[in-house]
């Protein structure tokens, strides 16, 4: 299977060479219609001045030299006619395209060397190649070595062509290197041009993927925030949420049920917070397999316990995901009506809080290990439980809002929350007059982002809050249990 980063820097290069070829078939219309344009009016307005004064058949009779001039421009200027045909019509790949635009520079510089050694005094034609390589390498997207190509190819020619016509090798190589030096800066333009146009795609690029990772990350949270369940404002127990991944998606997950009712006709309600290892995609996508078992346990056993629950799930990470090192602590509660009990059990997350309805706080420690740290035969959930009555409230969140810190690297830590919790209005002393049940996820959140000092998180945070209201509601009370169910949802 292949890297991800493979697979990037394959798309780069497919974009870029598919770009590459698009400005070269443009610019190659450019130079053939420019360039050859050029050629052909100097070629006809020499043929029609031969034509005016009568010297076509005098020329043609009194030598090769004006002859192989007529037809060695002649040729030249068909080239240059048909390439652009075949361009225009789209009669050629992209890899011949590349090939003609080397080729056209390497046809003017033969032209060059034909016409020299038919007629010496036609010395012209080597600047006419040099300035036609320059005009190309300031033209097409050419890499240095396609640039060196032409200039190379054509200097082996024409030092060939000198020691045939009898120059020392001396003078060829020092004629040689001339015409190289005048041609070197087109080479060093090419790279430079080539190395911009490569900064340049990989920005573009760059952009590109990230404007679709940042949609993509959109649709993914959509996902992910589905899977937490709604809050519950009603009948006798209640519970309410807040949540603030560290980035777009994380690796917190809320699970809820009360699908089960007992032998008196209670509706029961569990609650499963989990906290993996990781953030960012990587964590979310743990989070949907344990989504997955989560719900199919639920769905098979609507009564299944906190401490069986909690049981399978560490034999689940410790046989699929431990081996990549991934992990998790999860809490998981379920509140029995007919006994007035609160069932829990708590592999490595952080103490929860039961804020009685006297004001007092008491924790509900771990009762086990981090899930997947250690086999199934040798995990024991240790399930407690505790007195849970109508005033009470559950307090759980994951290690964000403990691990927040101020902008002095101080933690807010477990004592620090225990305080949040303890303080006896939870949106403070203006807004007393509100229930202290159903808000302190709200506060717990509100109190985490103030202790940053408005640094972004750096770790995800999730408070909740299961309670069982004191009396039934009226109705002016559920047209404002609407209100804050919409402000604790996700």
């Amino acid at each position: 299977m292949a890297k991800s980063g493979s697979i990037e820097t394959t798309e780069f290069r497919r974009s870029f060479h598919q770009e590459t070829q698009q400005i070269l078939r443009k610019r190659l219309i450019w130079y053939v219609s420019i360039w050859g344009g050029l050629g052909a009016a100097s070629f006809i307005f020499a043929v029609v001045m031969m034509l005016r004064n009568s010297q076509i058949a005098s020329l043609l009779s009194s030598g090769p030299t004006k002859a192989m001039f007529i037809l060695t421009n002649g040729a030249w200027v068909l080239v240059y006619a048909a390439v652009l045909v075949m361009v225009i019509e789209k009669r050629v790949s992209d890899t011949r395209v590349i090939r003609m635009s080397i080729g056209l520079i390497i046809l003017d510089g033969l032209v060059a060397v034909i016409l020299r050694e038919v007629d010496p005094s036609l010395n012209y034609g080597a600047w006419v190649w040099v300035i036609s390589h320059f005009v190309a390498c300031c033209v097409f997207p050419w890499t240095v070595k396609q640039a060196l190509f032409p200039m190379i190819t054509l200097a082996v020619v024409s030092s060939v062509g000198h020691l045939i016509g009898g120059m020392s090798a001396t003078g060829t190589l020092a004629l040689a290197l001339t015409v190289m030096a005048f041609m070197t800066p087109a080479v060093f333009i090419s790279g430079i041009r080539h190395n911009q146009r490569i900064q340049k795609s990989t920005n573009r690029f760059l952009n590109q993927r990230y404007g679709m990772l940042r949609q993509e990350l959109a649709y993914a949270r959509q996902i992910h925030e589905a899977l937490f369940p709604p809050p519950v404002t009603t009948g006798p127990i209640h519970f309410v949420y807040r949540y603030e991944p560290m980035r777009q998606i994380g690796g917190d997950y809320l699970h809820a049920s009360n699908a089960y009712v007992d032998a008196h006709g209670n509706e029961s309600l569990s609650v499963a917070v989990v906290d993996v290892t990781g953030h960012g995609i990587p964590a979310a996508l743990t989070v949907n397999r344990l989504h997955g078992e989560i719900d199919l346990r639920f769905a098979e056993q609507p009564d299944i316990s906190p401490g069986e629950l909690l049981s399978h799930l560490n034999r689940y990470i410790n046989l699929t995901l431990s081996k990549h090192s991934i992990f998790a602590t999860a809490v998981c509660f379920r509140v029995d009506l007919t006994r007035n009990k609160l069932e829990y059990a708590s592999g490595g997350h952080p103490p929860s809080f039961l804020r009685g309805v006297d004001g007092t706080i008491q924790d509900l420690e771990s009762t086990t290990f981090v899930l997947g740290a250690c086999k199934d035969k040798d995990f024991d959930p240790c399930q407690a439980e505790i007195d849970f009555g109508p005033g009470d409230s559950l307090i759980a969140y994951t290690d964000g809002a403990i691990e927040a810190r101020s902008n002095e690297g101080n933690m807010l830590q477990i004592e620090g929350l225990r305080r949040i919790v303890a303080s006896t209005h939870p949106l403070g002393p203006e807004e007393s007059s509100h229930s202290v049940q159903g808000q302190w996820s709200e506060r717990i959140l509100k109190e985490v982002t103030m202790h940053r000092d408005g640094l972004p998180p750096e770790d995800d945070t999730l408070a909740i809050e299961i309670y069982r209201p004191i009396r039934p509601k009226t109705r002016s009370d559920s047209d404002e249990s609407a209100v804050g169910a919409e402000s604790a949802s996700v």
